[in-house]
């Protein structure tokens, strides 16, 4: 089966002054916005490799990323990222820390001729590290409040504020100095360490950008604390922060196809993936009397693989092997999202037009074709969400995944034998849509809401079974943790707040 599949010809040669809607070519969907580009302005000294690879997912050598910020690099020039990534355009400089009237002046030229549309810029990642000792210089000031809006006033800037963790570090050495904590849990440790290095860091560093921001004729500029590696996860920091800048980047930008254009160039986030998948799986669809309906005139064989072939796209996996364009990977994928009794459905609903005498699907109703159309779409953004889940977010200390057959088989092993699609299947036909919908978005919202319980369903096991996951609760190994957890409570509360339904209160420990 080919990946592209041409449009619904229902109405080919018709003179129907209402034709039949068609779908767009898959070869053409990010066409709008092929790339997403970004200019990062920072320092060997506070951007590192890492940023790359934890957000885009691409490996590369340290020297070629301290070049890029050297005062001798050509802006123009994208970062050469070796083929790893084809969404992705990365543009480099130095910051304007050191005063460099030069640098100034090719940053300047550069937003100037690449930040309006259509523009190969449309974000600014601006990179200082978070020390204390460090002033706002004087082109800093200059920049922020007086060129970024004449240059950029499109373009979104994210302050980003690199080595976090090393700012993080010395808190903790000092308090350990000063301090007295004999006694103290280490749940409530890290309670009192994480409100002091925000304090710290308001008062220290965000004070001076707070200044110069207000000052600004950008009103309200996002901010990201970043740690030097993904594998720091304490107070929030590793690939937690990274994902907030990754989140941070993509709630500022404002154009539809740029933001789809990043959702594919990053590779941080498979929700952020997921959601653009679900959306484009609403296209597929009418409201049609308040129902959610199958978009009317457009065969279900022609929707599932052009839907694939766009998901494939918004994922952008490592697959220098191209085993996601295996011909027979749509079926499989289907076959093990649905049970052994809809296998013959399954096979018409690929091969045959829905009109078709003789077939099953002629006999379903409008509303069964669209909640089966649903949950054929929903169960292929589960397959890619599982994949990307073995390659996202990159970790410095690991070997990056590229997909192998073997892959593949794995993750549709997984599907088929899982509560997964259990918990996809039964969230979109318990879904009221089908009888009561006023808007498409409604069925990328379900689409998108179903994969992610099946994630959040998966996620206990996945961790049990001593994988890699970023963490969404506090897991508690033992009866120790929880006890330990459960004193830092009592000790973390206001006396007054510990009151027990039979009106007893638990007294701090002392």
């Amino acid at each position: 089966m080919a990946m592209n599949q041409p449009t619904a010809t229902d109405n080919v040669g018709s003179s129907n002054p209402n034709p039949l809607p068609t779908l767009s070519s898959s070869s053409e969907f990010l066409s709008p916005c092929p790339k997403f580009g970004v200019l990062v302005l920072g320092n060997p000294e506070s951007t590192k490799q890492e940023l790359f690879s934890s957000i885009f997912g691409v490996d590369l050598e340290k020297k070629l990323v301290a070049d890029a910020f050297s005062s001798a690099h050509d802006i123009e020039k994208e970062l050469d990222l070796q083929g790893q990534n084809e969404r992705l355009a990365i543009y480099t400089s130095p910051n304007f820390g050191t005063d460099d009237e030069g640098v100034y002046s090719r940053v300047c030229d550069f937003l100037a001729s690449n930040s309006a549309p259509p523009s190969r810029v449309h974000c600014i990642w601006y990179c200082v590290a978070s020390e204390e000792d460090r002033p706002v210089h004087a082109l800093e000031e200059r920049f922020f409040t007086r060129d970024l809006a004449s240059l950029a006033a499109h373009t979104p800037l994210v302050l980003v504020f690199t080595k976090y963790d090393e700012f993080v570090s010395q808190v903790q050495l000092d308090w350990s100095r000063q301090a007295d904590h004999r006694g103290l849990s280490k749940v409530a440790v890290s309670h009192i360490l994480r409100d002091l290095t925000a304090k710290r860091f308001a008062k220290q560093i965000g004070k001076r950008w707070d200044d110069v921001e207000s000052r600004s004729l950008i009103k309200k500029i996002p901010r990201v604390c970043v740690a030097s590696r993904s594998d720091v996860e304490d107070d929030g920091l590793g690939s937690t922060s990274f994902h907030a800048l990754a989140t941070a980047t993509l709630d500022n930008l404002r154009e539809r196809s740029v933001k789809s254009a990043f959702a594919a160039a990053q590779r941080n986030s498979a929700l952020v993936a997921t959601r653009f998948c679900a959306d484009t799986a609403a296209e597929y669809f009418a409201v049609d009397t308040g129902h959610a309906r199958k978009l009317a005139g457009v065969d279900m064989r022609d929707i599932m693989p052009n839907f694939f072939a766009k998901a494939v796209q918004i994922f952008n996996m490592r697959d220098s092997a191209s085993v996601l364009t295996d011909s027979s990977l749509l079926g499989r994928v289907l076959e093990a999202t649905f049970g052994p009794g809809e296998r013959l459905l399954l096979d018409q609903s690929l091969h045959c037009s829905t009109a078709e005498s003789g077939t099953m699907l002629l006999s379903l109703s409008p509303h069964e074709r669209a909640v089966l159309l649903t949950q054929a779409l929903a169960g292929i953004v589960l397959f890619l969400h599982k994949l990307a889940d073995t390659q996202w977010p990159h970790e410095d200390f690991l070997s990056p995944y590229t997909l192998s057959a073997r892959t593949l088989e794995h993750a549709l092993r997984d599907i088929s034998s899982g509560h997964e699609k259990r918990v996809v299947l039964e969230t979109v036909e318990a879904s009221p849509i089908f009888a009561s919908c006023q808007l498409k978005s409604q069925v990328a919202d379900l689409i998108a809401r179903a994969v992610e319980q099946a994630d959040d369903e998966r996620a206990p096991n996945f961790l049990a079974n001593g994988h890699h996951a970023s963490s969404r609760a506090i897991i508690v190994e033992d009866d120790a943790d929880l006890q330990e957890i459960s004193i830092s409570f009592v000790n973390d509360k206001n006396p007054d707040d510990m009151v027990l339904p039979c009106g007893l209160s638990i007294l701090r420990l002392n």
